[in-house]
């Protein structure tokens, strides 16, 4: 299978989160997704049992499928696709 020329390069997604693991962690497990090179979480609001945060991911060839299931395997949720950056 040939790879596509376009890259997936920077993706902003509005997530809920439960308060465990914490954001650092959160952050941390993200960053091991294949192509990503930088992660930035911003907690936007807190409930009682969960998160709202702001995750924006960058780097070259993002795998979009592995980054969804990675936030699956979390306990998260992505509530939105805000912003997304495909370089050719």
């Amino acid at each position: 299978m040939s790879e596509d020329p376009s890259s997936l390069s920077r993706v902003v997604l509005d997530i809920l989160k439960p308060h465990i693991p914490s954001l650092v962690e959160f952050c941390r497990e993200i960053s091991k997704v294949k192509g990503v090179k930088k992660v930035n979480g911003i907690v936007v609001e807190v409930d009682a049992e969960t998160d709202s945060i702001k995750l924006t991911v960058e780097g070259r060839n993002i795998d979009f499928d592995e980054l969804q299931s990675v936030v699956k395997k979390l306990g998260a949720a992505i509530h939105s696709v805000d912003e997304v950056l495909v370089e050719g």
